[in-house]
């Protein structure tokens, strides 16, 4: 008899935390959020589905998740990242920020209770 796995440790009603494997993977912003959709928790959404359930324009997620990554590419912009993380199911962009600024969980848990 098969038994499926249930994943005990997963958020079910935000986006998940990726692994450290796949923040270091991506070496720009523009890349983080190409991979952050890449491990999207709906594989077979596109992103004409995104633009339609989150109100985004269609050409801009083009932009976004366009591999070239030329200087008139829109690049998602920072207002978005809590939506496009809802959306996609994990929070990719935010971790690729926060390991870039070389901040540590602690900092990260202080600086937030500080401007609360």
């Amino acid at each position: 008899m098969d038994q499926l796995e249930f994943r005990l440790l997963e958020r079910v009603h935000a986006p998940s935390v990726v692994p450290e494997q796949w923040v270091k993977f991506a070496k720009s912003y523009r890349e983080a959020v190409r991979v952050a959709w890449t491990l999207r928790r709906m594989k077979a959404a596109k992103p004409s589905d995104m633009a339609r359930d989150m109100g985004f324009y269609a050409q801009h997620i083009s932009d976004w998740l366009a591999e070239d990554d030329r200087k008139m590419r829109r690049s998602l912009p920072a207002t978005e990242i809590p939506d496009f993380e809802s959306w996609v199911g994990n929070t990719l962009v935010s971790q690729w920020l926060a390991f870039r600024a070389k901040l540590t969980v602690l900092e990260q848990i202080t600086a937030t209770q500080q401007t609360a």
